[in-house]
């Protein structure tokens, strides 16, 4: 455990700066502003949420410039703009009058103001902290997310309760930037001893890697990127609907919510767990252990009994694979391609990732409607997973070889 003793600084600002960012703060707290925003400034619930898409697609562009950007100013100042201006965006929230378009304009600039908080960043300080450990400490950096999400909640809540939407977007931004970035300025720092292939060099080598350009000629850029997408699609698309879709299984609405938060903790499990096996396993075969997951879980919301337990065999199922994906990622983009452009490629793949969040939620809905319920949309689901599954199988072996040519 020698890694975590030297780079638990850089470990901590990265986990704080995750639970505090744009992908964490915006998926688990905009459900609580909804109801309060729509009902005072006349809007419908999806022209709400066609804010979140606009954030979501801008990802496509915001993802891959912020890696190549990390490479010429640093991943450190990137990282401080990115808290900054998310809490920025998130003030300009609370500032509007009642027009969607400035609504809309909002959420494109959290996009761009925001993109430096993306995991891009935070996990790019751990190669040059962590090797053997690399899994592990991407799997605490992720598990930020789950602490977001654990205390979002109460926090949004009680600030819309008893001081408005206006004050509780103001609270949540600049809270969030209150908590990190002292731990961030202070923590986040990149190994000074980082090694460069010497035989002498304790510390972790970040002089092999493909830039960017190489890794898009190579097929495994594209396998990962498809993975993702593909995972994320379904996982979001069952996260977005899932309460909708196990009312229409008969499961009361209490009953879905307990069910919700344990698969909100399962999501922190999800996370730590991948990152122990990573270190000991071939990480390809232990990403589709985790995709059978949700494959079970879909086919006990068609076939299985409607109860509370099933539900909870449900929500534990699809947690798991749902703290697992991002989480791989990042780990098999830095086995692949090397730490050397990590940000630049990671930011590459990560825009597969933005698009399928965005479109999965309306998407997933509107199947829903065209097939008069959920069974078509599950077994498509099904099929999609089974063929990530495969993409995962086929990416081979580290290429190792690649550290000597750097």
């Amino acid at each position: 455990m020698n890694e975590f003793r030297k780079g638990w600084g850089p470990l901590l600002a990265a986990t704080v700066g995750m639970m505090c960012g744009l992908l964490t703060i915006t998926n688990y707290s905009q459900g609580f502003f909804v109801g309060p925003v729509t009902t005072d400034l006349g809007w419908s619930a999806p022209e709400f949420f066609f804010a979140f898409t606009i954030t979501a697609c801008l990802g496509l562009i915001t993802a891959p410039l912020i890696g190549s950007l990390a490479s010429k100013y640093g991943i450190k100042r990137l990282g401080i703009l990115g808290l900054v201006g998310h809490a920025l965006a998130y003030v300009l929230m609370s500032l509007n009058n009642g027009s969607l378009m400035l609504w809309y304009l909002t959420f494109a600039a959290l996009a761009v103001l925001g993109a430096g908080s993306l995991p891009i960043i935070w996990t790019a300080v751990l190669n040059g902290w962590f090797e053997k450990n690399l899994g592990k400490a991407i799997g605490i950096t992720m598990a930020g997310t789950g602490f977001g999400a654990f205390l979002l909640p109460p926090i949004a809540e009680f600030l819309i309760s008893n001081y408005g939407w206006r004050t509780a977007y103001q609270g949540i931004g600049i809270g969030a930037l209150v908590l990190s970035l002292p731990i961030v300025v202070l923590l986040f720092n990149e190994n000074p001893e980082a090694g460069s292939g010497e035989a002498n060099s304790a510390a972790p080598d970040i002089s092999w890697g493909m830039t960017r350009a190489e890794a898009l000629r190579g097929y495994r850029f594209w396998v990962l990127g498809s993975v993702l997408f593909i995972t994320v699609f379904v996982i979001v698309g069952l996260l977005s609907n899932f309460e909708r879709i196990m009312v229409a299984r008969g499961l009361a609405r209490a009953d879905i919510a307990s069910i919700a938060a344990i698969m909100g903790l399962t999501v922190i499990v999800g996370r730590l767990l991948v990152g122990v096996l990573v270190d000991k396993f071939w990480a390809p075969a232990v990403a589709s252990v985790f995709i059978v997951m949700p494959i079970i879980a879909m086919l006990l919301m068609k076939y299985g009994a409607p109860s509370m337990g099933t539900g909870i065999v449900i929500g534990i199922a699809i947690g798991l694979a749902a703290g697992a994906e991002l989480d791989m990622l990042a780990y098999l983009t830095g086995r692949y391609f090397g730490p050397a452009h990590y940000p630049a490629v990671f930011g590459g793949i990560f825009a597969f990732f933005t698009i399928g969040a965005g479109i999965a939620p309306p998407l997933f809905g509107a199947g829903a409607a065209v097939w008069n319920g959920y069974g078509m949309v599950l077994n498509g689901s099904i099929g999609l997973l089974v063929l990530s599954i495969i993409l995962f199988l086929i990416l081979g072996k580290y290429p190792d070889a690649q550290r000597s040519s750097g």
